[in-house]
């Protein structure tokens, strides 16, 4: 349907007088009635498990649209987690907020109507994005006569032997170009593709607030991640917008050797070419390990990484699997990767991104982009799956000689800059 059928204002009713005027997120204190002067603001904000539209968040055509609006399809939220819940769909899907929202309308239950409860246990619900601790507080902007149509000649000038190893990461917008580097230093990586006397600094916080600058923002965040990842055989799929792993130069097949969420050394097979269980042929396509990587922004100054796996296929490790069953293919295997197995990729990813350390840094001269190797969590209360308990190690990388002694080299690039120039520093998520 084209417009939105009004929400019943019985059903309403049923929604507000069952959620105790509390958001129905774990653990979350806010009010969805708040007192405000001599009246009373409502904070509320009401969110569809399954979504209303067809193609709205968590999603589901085969459930009537009769049924989309009852109190049973509806949560509330304070706005701040109405946003998180949307942005972050796979996480939070349908299943978690069902029980979420039985949790919640649980504790305003009479007592005697709570049998149930002392039969919960305890569990942690892990994140599938990390905290951003650091982000680039200053962009920086100059005319240059470099195009998509001579790109080709900027890199030469980047490809010297006294920046190799930094990120390229840059946009060519209006006759402009657009960087993270400092574009006034006289040994940045991008000197000489540029006319020096239109430089410009843009504070990032004011580049939020545009759609289209913030879009630019979130473009060199994006082409940040992807020179670091190229340089550790990691590709990016444009079409897909999806980052997978190169096969190895000499065996085809590549193997990972990381941390499992036991705790438990493990090597997985990261680009491989199954065979067909009957046969024990080789099937005619390899798969890559692939994941949706992205930075989001859920509040006006904090981000968040988010890793959500995906495959990517190819005919023999290289050369792009075109097949017209493709999207069926990647659709089963997904479909096989259930909580505990998606959550073992983020524990790969993470793993890999970071190199097993505290974090990972992306430097840009005297700024850079920070992100912590921690998985966010949130207690909850279920009375969970049979059989499904699982042993979980969730590794957190204490500091090191090696990892302190990186992040005081940081801190003291940044204390350099000039001015009042600084690095915005952003709260942990």
């Amino acid at each position: 349907m084209s417009s939105r059928i009004k929400i019943p204002e019985t059903e309403i009713k049923i929604l507000f007088a069952k959620s105790g005027n509390l958001c129905a997120f774990p653990s979350c204190q806010n009010p969805i009635i708040a007192n405000e002067g001599d009246g009373d603001k409502p904070l509320a904000e009401m969110a569809h498990i399954i979504a209303y539209q067809d193609n709205g968040p968590r999603s589901d055509p085969s459930i009537p649209i009769s049924e989309r609006n009852k109190a049973s399809n509806l949560i509330l939220f304070c706005p701040t987690h109405h946003t998180i819940v949307d942005k972050f769909e796979y996480q939070y899907n349908a299943q978690v907020l069902r029980e979420m929202k039985r949790l919640h309308e649980a504790r305003f239950i009479p007592p005697k109507e709570k049998q149930i409860q002392s039969e919960l246990k305890s569990e942690f619900l892990y994140a599938s994005f990390l905290p951003i601790s650091r982000l680039p507080f200053f962009v920086f902007s100059a005319v240059t006569p470099y195009r998509k149509s001579n790109i080709l000649e900027l890199f030469d000038i980047l490809n010297t032997q006294e920046h190799k190893g930094a990120l390229y990461a840059f946009e060519l917008r209006d006759q402009r170009l657009y960087t993270f580097f400092d574009l006034r230093e006289p040994n940045n990586p991008f000197r000489g593709a540029y006319d020096q006397t239109t430089v410009e600094v843009l504070k990032a916080t004011d580049l939020w607030e545009n759609p289209d600058s913030h879009r630019l923002y979130i473009a060199l965040l994006n082409r940040s991640l992807t020179s670091y990842l190229k340089k550790r055989g990691v590709a990016y799929d444009a079409e897909h917008f999806r980052h997978y792993f190169l096969p190895d130069k000499t065996t085809v097949e590549r193997k990972f050797t990381y941390k499992s969420l036991s705790g438990k050394n493990t090597s997985k097979s990261i680009v491989h070419n199954p065979t067909t269980k009957l046969t024990g042929l080789p099937k005619s396509y390899w798969i890559h390990l692939a994941a949706n990587l992205s930075f989001q922004q859920v509040e006006e100054r904090q981000w968040v990484f988010t890793i959500r796996p995906e495959r990517h296929l190819t005919k023999d490790g290289y050369d792009t699997y075109t097949h017209s069953s493709i999207g069926s293919k990647i659709t089963r295997i997904k479909s096989k990767m259930y909580n505990w197995e998606y959550l073992q990729e983020i524990q790969l990813w993470r793993e890999f991104l970071t190199n097993a350390k505290p974090r990972l840094y992306l430097s840009f001269g005297k700024q850079s982009i920070v992100i912590e190797n921690v998985l966010l969590k949130e207690e909850i209360r279920w009375i969970g799956v049979p059989d499904d308990e699982k042993d979980f190690v969730s590794q957190q990388h204490p500091e090191d000689l090696f990892s302190f002694a990186e992040s005081q080299s940081f801190e003291n690039a940044e204390d350099d800059f000039d001015g009042d120039l600084f690095l915005g520093e952003f709260e942990d998520v």
